[in-house]
Formats: structure tokens, C-alpha cells, sequence
């Protein structure tokens, strides 16, 4: 099983070692279908999505000097140095204090439309969103150790656990795993 696969409905990313962006993606069954990696000697939070073989998916990078969060998303190149096509740019609204809201510009293969938008709304605590795309949603986010982080922010808060839920089987998986992953490097980025 791939990690584009459109028979999944249920994903696990499970990022360990204080936010640093590395970890394993699961399927519904507990089994590893994928890795996240971030580089972390890069000023821009170079995170790869890669199948369990090593093959790359997608990259995702910050871009600088904006004046809200935006983050760039590239098709995976075979050069581990090197970007593939951008087909993706997801940004966090400015004025999104209490509920973060963010959206993802992305390129349609439809011949009628070139670019195409995703919305995301955070609950009250950013641990959940919905995503939507036309005004219907099509899939779910959730944070599952949020309770954790409650209670031992700080040094035991080590690793973060986010199960997806997949609610239009025949969206591009691609186009939602890296949204999903710029929300949360977002996140991440606005804690700190």
C-alpha cells in the first residue's frame, strides 16, 4: 500500500522529537505507510513526505519574509537537493488568533478552472479542523494528544499525534497530506 493510495480513509501522523517535523505516517491498521522528515539545518523548515521505501512524495517549505505564515509545496524530485514543480501554496490568516483559519491555492487538472482553493477552520484550540473544499468537507483533522499538552507542555510535550479522516474517498491525496502537513508545521511554527 502506497501513501497516495485512495483506498485509505484514516491516516496517523505521528511526529516525534519536540516538533521537529520527523515522524511515521500510519494507516488505520497500525502499519507504516510513510515517513515525514525535516531538515533541520534549513532556515526555511524543509519538510519531505516520503513512502516507506524512501521514494519522495512532496516537500514542503516556508516561505520568508511574508507578513502572515505561508508555506510552499512541491512536487518530490529525484535529486534530493532539488524542488519539483510547486503545485500548492497554503497560508494562515492574519487576523486567525482564536480560531486558526487557513486556506490552500492549488493547481486543478480540470481544463476549466487553473487554480482551485481549499479552506480549513480550526476549533477554538486549533487541536481539530475541518477542510473544505466547494462548501463541502472532505476531510477532518484531529489532534489526539491534546490533553497531554494540557497538562505536560514543555519538556515531556516530545511528540505530537494527528489522526486524518478522509471524507471525499476521491479527492487527490497528494493535494490534502500536504495541506495537512503545512496546517501543522504552521502550527508548530506559531508556537514557538
Amino acid at each position: 500500500m502506497t501513501l497516495l493510495d485512495s483506498s485509505i480513509d484514516y491516516y496517523v501522523l505521528k511526529e516525534k522529537q519536540w516538533d521537529l517535523g520527523s515522524g511515521e505516517i500510519y494507516d488505520s491498521n497500525g502499519d507504516v505507510i510513510g515517513k515525514m522528515e525535516r531538515r533541520l539545518r534549513n532556515i526555511r523548515g524543509l519538510t519531505k513526505l516520503t513512502e516507506i521505501d524512501g521514494r519522495g512524495v512532496l516537500k514542503i517549505q516556508r516561505k520568508l519574509f511574508t507578513y502572515q505564515i505561508t508555506y510552499d509545496i512541491f512536487e518530490s524530485h529525484e535529486d534530493d537537493g532539488m524542488y519539483g514543480k510547486q503545485f500548492a501554496r497554503c497560508k494562515r490568516s492574519f487576523w486567525s488568533w482564536f480560531r486558526p483559519k487557513m486556506w490552500l491555492e492549488y493547481e486543478s487538472t480540470d481544463q476549466e478552472s487553473f487554480r482551485k482553493r481549499l479552506d480549513a477552520q480550526g476549533s477554538f484550540s486549533g487541536w481539530t479542523f475541518k477542510i473544505i473544499s466547494d462548501g463541502k468537507e472532505i476531510a477532518e483533522v484531529k489532534k489526539l494528544d491534546k490533553y497531554r499538552d494540557l497538562v505536560f507542555k514543555g519538556l515531556f510535550d516530545k511528540s505530537d499525534t494527528h489522526a486524518i479522516h478522509i471524507l471525499d474517498k476521491n479527492f487527490d491525496r497528494k493535494i490534502l497530506l500536504g495541506f495537512i502537513m503545512a496546517i501543522e508545521r504552521s502550527l508548530t511554527t506559531g508556537k514557538k
